[in-house]
């Protein structure tokens, strides 16, 4: 049965507040101890052929990618992947930002030559595991918000 298109609105806005977290976490976590890793600065800056710093064009080039990926990518393929996932909503959003986790961190970073960055390097087992603790809450948020039932 295909989802009808309130269910892939719902899944889109939660997916945007949820990146919005994890934009703010991924923002906030120096000011915590944690490893510096700034998303719009790696994808800007491989985009652009020269460094992005933060505010530039092509810094702001990484985060609208960042953004549509977390608030639009993401969640379309999770209401179609959301009923293999185990659990109560949640709990299969957090199963998610596992998954999108793997993926973005062996796959699309290494891919884009940032996988194993300077902060990976700095903060090799802090890096990988707040990574992980943000996608998490990613995927939580995402899978919490998009089981909102709209009124009919």
């Amino acid at each position: 049965m295909r989802p009808d298109m309130r269910v892939f609105q719902r899944a889109i806005l939660a997916g945007l507040i949820a990146t919005l977290g994890l934009t703010a976490i991924m923002y906030l976590a120096p000011y915590i101890g944690l490893p510096n890793i700034d998303m719009a600065y790696a994808i800007g800056t491989r985009l652009m052929g020269h460094v992005a710093v933060p505010f530039s064009a092509g810094w702001w080039l990484g985060l609208a990618i960042f953004i549509l990926v977390g608030a639009v990518l993401s969640p379309i393929v999770y209401v179609h992947a959301r009923p293999m996932l185990l659990g109560n909503s949640w709990q299969r959003g957090a199963e998610w930002g596992v998954i999108v986790w793997v993926f973005a961190g062996t796959g699309v970073m290494v891919m884009m030559g940032v996988g194993f960055n300077e902060a990976h390097f700095l903060h090799p087992v802090t890096s990988v595991f707040s990574s992980l603790a943000g996608h998490i809450v990613y995927g939580a948020l995402l899978g919490a918000l998009a089981a909102v039932k709209t009124a009919s």
